[in-house]
């Protein structure tokens, strides 16, 4: 939430790896380039960094480094003696160093910090991912083939459909567009084309969901660079303001006529940034599952409530339709290496809004939003984050 004293921070630059499936790359071969880049793309300098945000979710269980997991990859890419903090909440560990970070600069305890998400997901034994992914929930799998989330993620689709007439066609139709955004991002671990028909004759996972519905395991990372305004004066920098940053954990016994912690995540960085709903030009949201994204944009007022899946029909959901959604592939296509998803989500916002988004660019847009939801607590997401930039 804005408060007394909140001077908004500003995106100097930022990257993102390509998403994929490497066994034998470690978390420094992922993240050491990364990390280069964004400074080179924010133009500062090691020295200018006076402190680090690392978002990880898993190391300790898939890697074996619990601890200082960001002092370790600093250190390798030549930054060390500052404050480093590793951050750690399920899906949403990058976004959550982000929001971290925004509040540093915003409150002016920092005037140029870095912040890092980073996961190595792949492992000779599938069932490591499998088991680590369910530690970010208040349950044990039902399957050593899936995570709880799908389980989740099917109970809630269906709901979906019982509740607004939703099918899974439906459902296809959004794995579908996400892959089309998908072949514009080179950094995109499924790019494939994908029809409609192969979506929904694609192995079940749970009904309603088929494989090509869901995002699968695999590694990545990203970086961004934050800075006061005061900073960017003296340097010449320039780059999207970050005027919302919200971080809110659920509520396990919350009844079902009471608001997701999405919803109320949103409600708060529409307040913080003083704008609506109607004023996003383009949002990166958190779509482990296809149909998880419709419920994302409801809760996020970007839709009203039970409408998701007629704007995806009418194609408003579109790049080139009325409010693009993941633009970037989202999780299901681009990859969901997940404490590097939200930080990557955020670089893809302030791209867009800088217009250097290539063939996948918003025209006109001045206005992004980007979400992330982490874990499980009853029936309600453990963490939601809601970051709103603008240009």
């Amino acid at each position: 939430m804005k408060r007394a004293g909140f001077t908004p921070p500003i995106l100097a630059g930022g990257e993102v790896s390509a998403f994929g499936r490497w066994a034998e790359r470690s978390l420094a071969d992922l993240t050491q380039p990364v990390i280069a880049a964004a400074l080179a793309d924010a133009r500062v300098d090691t020295s200018d960094i006076e402190a680090a945000f690392v978002g990880n979710g898993f190391g300790g269980l898939i890697q074996g480094q619990e601890t200082i997991l960001g002092q370790l990859l600093l250190a390798q890419s030549g930054i060390d003696g500052i404050a480093v903090h590793n951050v750690k909440n399920a899906c949403s560990s990058g976004s959550n160093a982000f929001a971290l970070a925004c509040s540093a600069v915003a409150h002016g305890q920092h005037d140029c910090v870095l912040v890092v998400g980073a996961e190595k997901m792949t492992h000779a034994e599938r069932g490591r991912a499998i088991a680590a992914l369910a530690s970010a929930s208040d349950r044990l799998p039902s399957s050593n083939e899936r995570s709880v989330f799908m389980d989740v993620n099917a109970q809630r689709a269906s709901k979906y459909m019982q509740m607004y007439g939703a099918t899974p066609t439906h459902f296809a139709l959004c794995a579908v567009k996400n892959r089309r955004h998908a072949q514009m991002n080179p950094n995109a671990v499924e790019r494939a084309p994908l029809s409609v028909e192969q979506v929904l004759a694609d192995r079940e996972v749970l009904a309603p969901l088929t494989r090509a519905m869901c995002g699968g395991i695999c590694d990545g990372a990203a970086a961004a660079v934050l800075v006061s305004p005061a900073f960017a004066r003296r340097h010449g920098l320039a780059g999207p303001t970050v005027v919302a940053s919200v971080l809110l954990g659920g509520r396990p016994l919350r009844q079902e006529y009471e608001p997701s912690v999405l919803a109320r995540a949103a409600a708060q960085a529409y307040e913080a940034a003083g704008l609506g709903p109607g004023d996003v030009s383009l949002a990166e949201v958190h779509d482990p599952t296809a149909p998880q994204e419709l419920l994302d944009i409801e809760d996020l007022s970007l839709t009203p409530r039970g409408e998701a899946f007629r704007w995806l029909e009418r194609g408003d959901t579109s790049l080139g339709g009325r409010l693009p959604i993941n633009v970037s592939g989202g999780l299901v296509s681009r990859g969901h290496p997940v404490g590097a998803t939200g930080v990557a989500q955020i670089v893809e916002v302030g791209r867009q809004l800088m217009g250097r988004a290539g063939a996948a660019q918003v025209q006109g847009a001045r206005v992004g939003l980007a979400q992330m939801a982490g874990g499980l607590l009853g029936a309600d997401s453990a963490v939601a984050t809601v970051h709103i930039l603008t240009n």
